[in-house]
């Protein structure tokens, strides 16, 4: 099963912006980026054993973890497993804290942990690190954490930032929570993720993703990504609803600026029934800069038994309404279900309660 971040979305069937060269650049700037360590310590971990001295050992390994890099392009929403490492509570059962100058450069790790409890049943287990170099020019910090109180909520999340000599700057947060509504009663998982960089000549970019599942089959799933470079800038939006039942809406919105007042985009929107009928719509626009605009629509009305009506109509002109009998293509990849999702969740939850175990 191919991962959310993969899986084939609206995107890919839109007429592509004229935007190649500035998206070209914007990944390059990414790219390299993203191939830049920022002090992290290539010696590995300590050889002495965790439990002759866990905040040595813990720290070396953490120091690796949260000074790396800024986070990647287009990498969707992580696995819990892959994003939310169990080692970084490893002894979190009370508080404390721990300094310790490390590695080459001078860099001090400050870590801190402890259990929050309040009202309700609820109970929060955190872990932070803390990561600077003595002459200030880099450092980083990473705060995990995992809630819970009686009502059944559940949540885990981290977020991590950083900065570095060459002049970038970055954060990301990943975020899974578990609910039940207090008045339908149903059941509701959902994931996201916040990911934003910019380098030292104000290039950046940002990305955001999100699931939410529905025990009564519902899905939501969408993505948000922007990029600026001086002038130039650029904006991405898609989404999808599922109702359990077979219907379903799919959309997307991109659109662009040059910096010197000329703008255009495109936008599109799929609707399709549980019976097959369905309807489809779009619309290419551009306004130059000196305010003149220029725009094409278009709409498809599908019938159950193959019968599409196709019409639309531009500024410049053009229109068209015609009837034809065609096969349809509306796009059939569909979301993990509601069970597959808890028990991927479930799986994670016990792994790492398994390992902590281990470590006790």
């Amino acid at each position: 099963r191919r991962s959310f971040a993969t899986r084939a979305s609206p995107r890919t069937r839109t007429r592509p912006l004229t935007l190649r060269a500035l998206r070209a650049t914007m990944k390059t700037t990414s790219a390299s980026m993203a191939s830049r360590t920022t002090g992290a310590n290539s010696h590995g971990a300590s050889k002495r054993s965790p439990k002759s001295n866990p905040w040595r050992a813990n720290a070396r390994r953490l120091r690796t973890q949260t000074r790396s890099k800024p986070p990647k392009r287009d990498t969707g929403i992580a696995k819990e497993d892959e994003i939310f490492d169990s080692r970084a509570h490893e002894g979190a059962e009370g508080v404390g804290e721990a300094t310790e100058a490390q590695g080459r450069g001078h860099a001090t790790t400050t870590r801190k942990r402890g259990v929050d409890r309040g009202e309700g049943g609820y109970q929060s287990r955190w872990s932070t690190t803390k990561s600077d170099d003595d002459d200030g020019r880099s450092g980083s910090s990473e705060t995990r954490w995992e809630k819970c109180d009686l009502s059944g909520y559940k949540e885990l999340g981290f977020e991590k930032s950083g900065f570095n000599a060459e002049g970038e700057t970055w954060w990301e947060t990943w975020r899974e929570t578990y609910c039940r509504d207090e008045y339908t009663g149903v059941e509701h998982l959902e994931r996201s993720a916040d990911k934003w960089a910019r380098d030292a000549e104000s290039k950046e970019w940002q990305e955001k993703w999100w699931e939410r599942y529905y025990a009564d089959g519902k899905v939501e799933r969408g993505v948000e990504k922007s990029g600026r470079e001086v002038r130039q800038a650029w904006w991405e939006k898609w989404g999808e609803q599922h109702d359990g039942k077979g219907a379903t809406l799919k959309w997307t919105d991109k659109w662009a600026e040059n910096g010197t007042g000329t703008r255009w985009g495109d936008k599109w929107e799929e609707r399709m029934s549980a019976i097959g009928s369905g309807r489809k719509s779009g619309e290419t626009w551009r306004v130059g800069k000196d305010g003149e605009r220029w725009s094409r629509t278009w709409g498809e009305v599908i019938s159950p038994n193959g019968s599409v009506r196709k019409f639309g109509q531009s500024t410049s002109g053009e229109k068209w309404d015609t009837t034809v009998t065609e096969r349809v293509y509306f796009d059939q990849n569909t979301p993990s279900t509601w069970q597959e999702t808890l028990d991927a969740s479930k799986k994670t939850h016990v792994n790492r309660s398994h390992r902590r175990s281990r470590r006790q």
